[in-house]
């Protein structure tokens, strides 16, 4: 209001003479008196004012109405009210006009309320022109509240140079606007930026509320053991100056502008909550410090056409300790374009916000930033480029326990979690922590901005490390198909990094790895039918022993979860696959193209055992592609590649071997295998690890055809099988019966053809460097008979191992689930009139070292088992299988056998070579906790 000033001076001290002439003064105590300025008493404050000297006290002895205007150094005490119902001017300008250039007049309320209320419609421009101090002190409380009038831009405080406004000793300084038009009127207004004072202090109050703008012209404030509120203005809360707060509570909050513009900013021990304004919450244009002890809120700002949290030019430093939290803005939650730094220890939070035109979703740094170690910068989101960080600066990203948390941000163009500019430089540790992906495209922001499209919805994978994620490469791990992969990790020194120039980064997962585990078999030497195999030379041949293997298959977590989450088991006979994996190559230039495989539970009707899954892998070509089977490497001990499982007990020292199982490879590296889960719509693609698994080969003295002979299923069956050859040993069990591998669950397929293996006891008359094995066994067999009540004079006997196995799988180990009917063709020189006893030697199987052979003989448990004599050979009925005696009286000491020692260098019958090697590298998405007992996994001993 230059040039306004003195003329209202002029005409009030004309008011004040005309007043004093007119007004008569009560020298004594009246009911009705109102006012008492030393010892005189008025019934009129107006008159009090109007005759009070300079520098007077007034005392207000009850409340009371003010309708003048004065200009003079006055204090209004007493602990009543002022109420004021219009606009108080002199010469139709403001309200104690101390002079535009006299800052020595002082107004002081001490105790009292004032309330006023400015004219509606017919005010001027300005309520109250201050050019000196106006203190509010000891619980006073003075209230303006300003209409816009008819000019849209009334005062309600106009500050001119050298003004002050002191609120202390738990008073309380309110402004509030309102407006039958919508044109609340200004708060505070200086005449010249920077030349007034705002002081609260003392436990004081200082509130604007819903005034057009708060306080404009950068007047300076301070605030100390008090509160300071600028709320609910339809502009700008505030317009620079420089603000320091001790002590103190802070709110700039629902402003229709920015919350607190200021210069220079000073915080200590004080709460700063700049919320929910349409700009900045918190801007400044100076410097900034903050201690310790201090916490700044900018939260839920920047919904209008600008703005955002927190917007810094010059210095900030922030101390440990100290809590910054950026929440939830419309736009960007911090724009830096100064030095800001944050000692290790400050709690940083930057989580929620997001900017739907442009680049920084979380921050926006053009100037230099440095991070405390504790940093919490997720899920913000910018329409353009780093919606975590955007740097067009200097960053640097501190180490710690944790490390800054810089994850799951989202960016329509590039830069999910970091953007580096051009020129920029980025610097520090980065950290992944215990992270996982938010599964969501955009958290929150459907519908505003560029929503990006490379992720894939639902994704909640652990996150591994750092990935590059340009515009033109954005990471993707779950694209609709492989060729859109995109998943190039980020190459530290260590786990740091100094990058000055473009860089994209974000805090994801790479592809998954999936594990390929053959399971653990045993079988018997021999075998009719067998699985394509793999020699040492590589050339692929035919077997006629080894099994078709079987696979356990581990996913990754992450799949695992995605699984569980859709209501698919990954456990037991409820976790088949089969449905939701495939495999395939990429990558691999075979003459037919790619190839492809698909997973087939192994059993007929049960795959699940022990709490795992077991799988075949079986070719799934597409038109014109070849149809590669899986195939298989053996090892033996000596770490050969086995074309056999022929072997010598007496070389092996065993009744047994072991052979390292693997996927075969070299057709097909590991990296161009490629293993897809689809889960409700998602794909998880997963890369392959192999593991061994351990195939255990018990030995047979005889050859296939002269010891195995297929299961029958009833007496007709069995008189047909003995007119054709009366020689051998026949199972009988109904045609309902179920087959089993390995004592697992798993139960064989169709094409599978149980059988009895009906084979000689290992003795050194069949086996070089064995013992007498039969003659053990049959000396313990007349000591059980003897002790049932039966006696020989010429113990005559017959030793046989028997089992049943899958002749078409390389006679994999089989159990049954009904018991076995067993008809053991006569010995020579007996018939259906001999009377037999037969002692079963129960778990003496063949998985023992030579040395270990006697003592277990020795210590086994032997039983009699109830035979009866048949046309068809001598019947029994058995639950377990391993060696069996059978004695009868012969006439004179039993002929020794004749001697079919296979002689150490092996020319037994040829039972197999090392089947399947995966010509096409087999991994499988399988799932963790997958598989069965093919071969019991890592079984136990024991033969049934």
């Amino acid at each position: 209001m230059k040039g306004k000033g003195l003329g209202v001076c002029a005409v009030l001290g004309v008011l004040f003479a005309m007043l004093l002439a007119w007004s008569t003064p009560v020298s004594a105590y009246a009911a009705d008196n109102v006012a008492k300025v030393g010892d005189t008493y008025y019934e009129s404050l107006d008159t009090a004012v109007e005759e009070a000297a300079e520098g007077s006290t007034i005392e207000l002895l009850r409340d009371c109405e003010l309708s003048v205007g004065f200009n003079k150094t006055l204090t209004f005490t007493g602990g009543h009210k002022i109420t004021i119902n219009k606009q108080l001017t002199s010469n139709g300008e403001g309200w104690m006009c101390f002079g535009l250039y006299d800052t020595s007049r002082v107004l002081t309320f001490d105790g009292v309320e004032v309330e006023w209320n400015s004219e509606v419609g017919t005010a001027p421009w300005l309520m109250l022109s201050l050019s000196g101090t106006l203190n509010v002190d000891n619980g006073a409380k003075v209230v303006f509240t300003v209409d816009s009038g008819s000019t849209g831009s009334r005062n309600a405080i106009y500050l001119n140079a050298g003004s002050s406004i002191n609120v202390t000793n738990g008073s309380t300084f309110e402004i509030h606007g309102y407006s039958t038009d919508g044109k609340e009127g200004q708060g505070l207004q200086l005449d010249k930026t920077g030349t007034a004072t705002v002081n609260v202090k003392g436990g004081s109050t200082f509130l604007i509320d819903g005034t057009n703008r708060g306080y404009v012209n950068s007047p300076t404030i301070n605030v100390e053991d008090s509160n300071f509120f600028v709320k609910n203005c339809t502009s700008n809360g505030s317009n620079g100056g420089e603000f320091t707060a001790i002590n103190s509570t802070v709110v700039y909050e629902n402003n229709n502008g920015h919350g607190l513009s200021a210069g220079n900013v000073t915080i200590k021990n004080s709460t700063f909550d700049c919320n929910n304004n349409a700009y900045y919450g918190l801007t400044y244009s100076g410097n900034m410090t903050m201690d310790a002890t201090s916490t700044i809120n900018a939260n839920g700002n920047g919904y209008g056409y600008t703005g955002g949290g927190l917007r810094a030019y010059g210095t900030s430093t922030v101390e440990a300790n100290a809590e910054i939290n950026i929440l939830n803005n419309q736009r960007n939650g911090m724009e830096n374009y100064g030095t800001f730094s944050m000692k290790d220890g400050v709690k940083f939070t930057v989580t929620g916000n997001r900017e739907p035109s442009t680049n920084g979703g979380g921050i926006y740094n053009g100037g230099t930033l440095i991070l405390p170690s504790n940093a919490d910068i997720t899920d913000n989101y910018a329409a353009q480029t780093g919606g975590g960080i955007c740097n067009a600066g200097t960053v640097t990203i501190p180490g710690g326990v944790t490390g800054v948390k810089l994850y799951n941000n989202h960016a329509g163009q590039a830069g999910d979690d970091l953007f580096n500019r051009e020129s920029a430089t980025v610097e520090g540790l980065f950290a992944t922590g215990e992270w996982s992906l938010d599964g969501e495209r955009i958290s929150g922001f459907e519908g505003v901005g560029a929503e990006p499209t490379h992720e894939a919805f639902g994704c909640t994978d652990g996150i591994d490390g750092w990935y590059y994620d340009a515009a033109d490469a954005r990471w993707d791990a779950h694209a609709d198909a492989y060729d859109g992969v995109h998943v190039e990790e980020y190459a530290f020194d260590g786990n740091t990094t100094t990058v000055t120039g473009p860089l994209a980064l974000k805090a994801a997962h790479g592809l998954g790895t999936v594990t390929v585990d053959p399971a653990d078999i045993t079988i018997y030497m021999g075998g009719t039918t067998g699985y394509e195999g793999v020699t040492s030379g590589g050339a692929i041949t035919g077997s006629n022993s080894l099994p078709e293997p079987g696979f356990y298959i581990e996913l990754p977590k992450d799949v695992n979860a995605a699984l569980q989450a859709a209501g698919v088991s990954t456990e037991g006979e409820g976790a088949n696959l089969s449905d939701y994996l495939k495999i395939y190559t990429h990558g691999y230039n075979g003459e037919t193209g790619e190839l492809h495989w698909k997973l087939e539970p192994y059993g007929d009707t049960y795959s699940g055992a022990y709490e795992r899954y077991i799988y075949r892998i079986v070719p799934d070509p597409t038109d014109g592609q070849e149809a590669v089977p899986v195939r298989l490497q053996f090892t033996d001990d000596g770490g050969s590649v086995t074309t056999s499982d022929t072997f010598a007990p007496s070389e092996e020292g065993a009744l047994n071997q072991h052979y390292t199982m693997q996927l075969y490879t070299e057709l097909v590296q590991n990296d161009q295998v490629v293993f897809e889960v689809t889960v409700e719509g998602a794909h998880y693609y997963s890369s392959m690890e192999l593991e061994t698994g351990d195939l255990n080969v018990r030995y047979v003295t005889g050859g296939q055809n002269d010891v195995v002979t297929g299961v029958l299923n009833s007496v007709e069956d069995l008189a047909a099988a003995k007119e054709d050859d009366a020689s051998k040993a026949y199972a009988v069990l109904p045609s309902d019966a179920q087959y089993f591998v390995n004592g697992s669950q798993v139960d064989v397929t169709t094409s599978a053809t149980p059988s009895l293996l009906f084979d000689s006891v290992v003795s050194d008359h069949n086996t070089e460097g064995a013992g007498d094995y039969d003659q053990q066994l049959a000396n313990r067999a007349v000591d059980v008979a003897a002790e049932a009540g039966t006696t020989y004079t010429h113990p005559w006997y017959e030793a046989k191992y028997l089992d049943l196995v899958d002749a078409s799988n390389g006679n994999v180990w089989l159990t049954s689930s009904e018991p076995v009917t067993v008809y053991w063709p006569y010995p020579v020189g007996t018939d259906e009139n001999t009377e037999f006893t037969l002692v079963h030697f129960e778990g003496l199987d063949r998985e023992m070292s030579n040395g270990e052979v006697e003592n277990n003989i020795a210590s086994a448990n032997a039983v009699s088992v109830e035979v009866e004599n048949t046309p068809y050979g001598i019947k029994f009925a058995t639950n377990g299988f391993s060696p069996f005696v059978l004695m009868w009286e012969g006439e004179g000491e039993q002929p020794a056998p004749e001697d079919t020692k296979k002689p150490s260098t092996g020319n037994l019958a040829q039972t197999g070579d090392n089947s399947m090697a995966l010509i096409a590298g087999v991994g499988a998405a399988g799932v963790a906790c997958l598989g069965a007992a093919l071969a019991v996994k890592k079984h136990s001993k024991g033969e049934e």
